[in-house]
């Protein structure tokens, strides 16, 4: 199933594992504590739960229903479940028992707390009343009276709500009244003039006409005067040389890319030779000759200081300014054609404007308002119905003849201690997550390879954790691991984050395997120019200093390699990639941030060793090295440091 995926999606699921990896073992390395905060939590959770049921003032609990089955008014205002809800559910309702039934004092107090109504979901018609007391005979009580409560107000709200509906429906119908009135005196009015039919449509789609072809005008206006300006533009640029450079187009490009092929193969020879060389000398001069050609070929033309990119220029203004022209030629056409439109609906709409018949005006108006009359009296009818049928619109199901009491031990209170501990322990597992994986340190070999892209090499035991045999066998396994991985290590760049300590030991046991193997290897050093001081007997490179199978590599600063010095650098890799096997680039005092100085590193090895310390190394030093390292393009292999006896045991014992 990975075959179908993409290359991005199968690096995204390969780091999701690897995260997934990753905190698996930090869960596990907390595991006893998260264990303890849960049962210490569930335990809380649980005694407070009991205490509180058993000493509760709500030990009994009495149901009963309610049914809520109105008629409705097909254009009435209607009350619809939710509405009925919102009403039922007042705090003053509940206050409102008190005052029906006696109960003492601090039972009257926590009526709020001590009466529920819920609406159920299926059906929304139905609600659900529940009443809590001290006594059994209590909640059976309270429950009835709410019920009670309930259905006055209901009666009580609904024919208030009928009663103000009607009042502001009467008041229109007034208003109503007294605008036919007055239609029909203006109608009268209005009688003696001609009735002669006015397409009012054709009007008001004239007038939207004649609104888009005004914002036309505008806009092409806006146009020209835009193409104008850009004529301008163009034949400024292309000037009175602009005829003579285009008619030399050709031999100007042609010179062009004769002296650019001679810049390529110069920086080429460049790269090898000094530029005391003969063939660099020659080169030099074939390039000052063709220069020279070239200059006096625009100077015969006239075209002194011109450059390809001024020809490209010209070339470019020449071909807009005849698109422009044209453009302009267009527009001019389009502009005077839309005038003449523009002219001839402006006369016909002032025609169509001044015979707009007022008296089917008035007469639509009317006959309008005598249709919303005739809904209103309808609507005033279904009115007078609904008041009288609303007092049978909300009905107690079956008054409450008993109630049960609650059980301090019951399975819903362990069930609530066990989900607030379980929320409790996730909360602090994920914070413990997040701390780990941006604060926390790699813990060993396996989290360095969970994410598939670095070669482990193995991991070093602590000085001192092992026996000397044990430890040399140790070193002479990862040695043997090291040459054993196939990847290109002809030049290696040493990269030891913060937590590791150099590996002399490891060094050693690599140089005499490699030497076994017959590979000759050597160790460059990249180190701080003002605190390097070379013996007198290490021979200079063009700026490596060498002893033997060592050299030292000084830099200016550690930010970033200046051109020159990775010039340098890059000539002498070359020169001892030659010479030797393998080559070693190392920094004694470890990798920093910063700059461009890693970049520049990687830019010129075949391979890195990313050298990490257990329980040593912040992982947000390694995900920064491991990104650079594969923004590059290079193979990785890693080595863990500082690892306990009994880890470097059980992984030997593994790959064995």
């Amino acid at each position: 199933m990975d075959d179908d995926l993409t290359e991005s999606e199968r690096e995204q699921l390969q780091k999701f594992v690897a995260h997934q990896r990753i905190a698996a073992g930090i869960l596990l390395k907390w595991g006893w504590l998260l264990a303890l905060v849960f049962a210490v939590l569930f335990l809380a959770f649980a005694g407070f739960l009991v205490w509180h049921s058993a000493s509760s003032v709500q030990r009994f609990e009495a149901t009963t229903r309610l049914l809520f089955t109105p008629r409705y008014g097909e254009r009435v205002q209607n009350i619809t479940d939710k509405q009925l809800a919102s009403v039922l559910e007042r705090s003053s309702l509940k206050r409102r028992v008190g005052r029906t039934m006696s109960m003492p004092h601090i039972e009257r107090e926590c009526l709020v707390a001590d009466l529920e109504i819920k609406q159920e979901r299926k059906p929304t018609n139905l609600f659900t009343l529940k009443a809590h007391s001290l006594t059994w005979v209590g909640a059976v009580k309270k429950v009835n009276a709410y019920a009670e409560v309930l259905i006055g107000e209901y009666i009580s709200y609904r024919t208030r709500s009928l009663d103000a509906w009607v009042g502001s429906m009467e008041a229109r119908k007034r208003a109503l009244q007294e605008q036919i009135a007055a239609l029909e005196g203006e109608e009268a009015i209005e009688k003696g003039r001609s009735g002669v039919a006015s397409p009012v449509e054709t009007l008001t789609m004239l007038n939207g006409l004649l609104s888009d072809q005004r914002r036309n005008l505008s806009m092409l206006s806006v146009e020209m005067a835009n193409e104008d300006v850009k004529k301008k533009k163009c034949e400024a640029a292309v000037g009175e040389l602009g005829p003579a450079i285009i008619a030399c187009a050709a031999l100007i490009r042609q010179k062009s890319a004769e002296i650019a092929t001679i810049d390529q193969e110069l920086t080429k020879l460049r790269e090898v030779y000094t530029d005391l060389n003969p063939k660099v000398i020659g080169k030099v001069e074939d390039r000052a000759k063709l220069l020279e050609e070239y200059r006096a070929m625009l100077s015969e033309k006239g075209l002194d200081g011109i450059a390809l990119e001024d020809l490209e220029r010209v070339e470019k203004s020449a071909r807009e300014l005849a698109d422009v022209t044209l453009r302009m030629e267009v527009l001019a056409e389009s502009q005077r054609s839309l005038e003449q439109e523009i002219k001839s609906n402006e006369e016909r709409s002032a025609a169509l404007t001044s015979i707009i018949p007022s008296v089917e005006r008035l007469r639509i108006k009317r006959t309008e308002i005598e249709r919303v009359m005739r809904d209103l009296e309808e609507q005033l009818g279904e009115v007078d119905f609904l008041k009288m049928t609303a007092e049978n619109d909300l009905q107690q199901i079956e008054r409450a003849g008993g109630a049960s009491e609650k059980n301090p031990l019951s399975l819903k209170n362990f069930i609530l201690a066990l989900a607030g501990a379980l929320l409790c322990t996730l909360v602090l597992a994920f914070w413990l997550l997040l701390l780990e994986l941006v604060f926390g340190k790699v813990r060993g070999a396996k989290e360095l390879a969970a994410f598939g892209d670095v070669a482990l090499i193995g991991s070093i035991p602590k000085p001192g954790a092992m026996t000397k045999d044990h430890e040399h066998d140790v070193l002479g396994v990862l040695a043997l691991n090291f040459c054993n991985i196939e990847l290109p290590k002809n030049i290696l760049l040493i990269c030891r984050l913060p937590g590791a300590p150099e590996q002399p030991k490891f060094v050693t046991a690599l140089d005499w395997s490699l030497s076994m193997a017959g590979q000759r290897a050597f160790g460059l050093n990249i180190v701080h120019g003002l605190s390097f001081e070379p013996g007198d007997d290490c021979e200079l490179m063009i700026n490596t200093v060498r002893h033997g199978s060592m050299g030292w590599f000084p830099v200016a600063n550690r930010y970033a390699l200046a051109p020159t010095e990775l010039q340098m650098l890059q000539a002498d890799i070359a020169a001892l990639r030659g010479e030797f096997d393998i080559v070693f680039m190392m920094m004694p005092e470890g990798l920093t941030r910063g700059g461009n100085f890693f970049s520049q590193l990687l830019s010129v090895c075949d391979s890195a060793v990313v050298m990490v310390g257990a329980n040593e190394t912040p992982r947000a030093e390694l995900s920064y090295t491991r990104r650079h390292i594969k923004e590059s393009g290079k193979p990785m292999m890693g080595l863990v440091t500082g690892v306990s006896a009994r880890v470097v045991k059980r992984e030997m014992e593994e790959k064995r």
